[in-house]
């Protein structure tokens, strides 16, 4: 995909997450001048009791659900027009929320989906749970999750995990984006779970490749290189370590070493750390193996 953003989505559920979402995707819009979509989908679930807080025992009737669900659509519109300038559009909708949301997304030329990674109180994990998670692991679209974790709307810190299998190109080039957006500091991981000397000169080339892009574009970078069999330790770990702010994972081809960012780890790593975590799913033919090419 190309690395511009221009129309912002934002799933929403009415949790305090997903206002945290909201507002930071606001944020993001106004220095990137883009435009910022609502959209809200409806399941017949017991979710419903928490939207209308006097329904006690009888699921209410489907029409009383859309009608409160587009007044707190309409709220959340003026918020954020009161504090962006911008005009949201918004959308609510029925049926399955992972599929309604790539849908619109790909109808509406879509460039990120930004959501929040715990669900309203009272429904455990409506969108993290199998919805979102099947949102971040399909989506052909990049989807930046976060949690409410501290009122900071941008990033300082961005985190890069590398390990010696496939990566894409879009991966580096989107976190170039946002680190430009925000004077952002680029953390390069190296993770080798090899001590064969031609492998971590291989490796060593793939970063320096990958150091050379953050430079061309004045960021400020640091390589590090580490020797481990688990790049998603490592890279939590790390990221901790180095007060990171965001990581940015590819949902593809990642690791050849089982389970490590590739769908179901993914997820994972979405729902359990507490950094937020922007996820991409890299076209088809566009990733690189390292050795001497173009290392990314």
């Amino acid at each position: 995909m190309s690395h511009k953003i221009e129309h912002i989505l934002v799933p929403v559920d009415f949790s305090e997450t997903s206002e945290f979402a909201i507002y930071t995707a606001a944020a993001m819009a106004m220095l990137l001048k883009a435009e910022l979509y609502f959209i809200h989908v409806m399941e017949s679930n017991e979710y419903y009791f928490s939207v209308l807080p006097e329904a006690k025992s009888v699921m209410p009737p489907v029409g009383d659900i859309k009608a409160e669900a587009e007044k707190k659509m309409l709220d959340l519109q003026h918020k954020i027009k009161a504090y962006s300038g911008i005009n949201a559009t918004l959308f609510t909708t029925s049926g399955n929320i992972e599929s309604e949301i790539r849908a619109y997304a790909k109808t509406n030329a879509i460039d990120l989906i930004v959501m929040g990674t715990h669900g309203i109180s009272g429904y455990q994990e409506v969108f993290i749970g199998s919805n979102a998670q099947r949102l971040v692991t399909l989506s052909e679209i990049p989807v930046l999750t976060l949690k409410k974790e501290k009122d900071i709307l941008g990033f300082k810190n961005i985190l890069l995990p590398f390990d010696n299998d496939l990566h894409s190109r879009e991966k580096v080039n989107i976190a170039i984006k946002i680190a430009d957006l925000y004077s952002a500091n680029i953390h390069i991981l190296g993770v080798l779970d090899s001590s064969d000397p031609s492998d971590i000169n291989k490796f060593k080339i793939k970063l320096k490749n990958v150091e050379d892009l953050m430079h061309e574009h004045t960021l400020p970078v640091k390589t590090t290189l580490i020797k481990g069999d688990n790049t998603a330790k490592a890279a939590l770990e790390y990221a901790e370590a180095n007060n990171c702010d965001l990581m940015v994972i590819n949902t593809g081809h990642e690791s050849r070493i089982t389970g490590i960012f590739l769908g179901a780890f993914a997820q994972q790593m979405v729902n359990h750390a507490n950094i937020p975590v922007l996820s991409i799913k890299p076209t088809e033919g566009t990733y690189s193996s390292g050795g001497t090419g173009s290392g990314v």
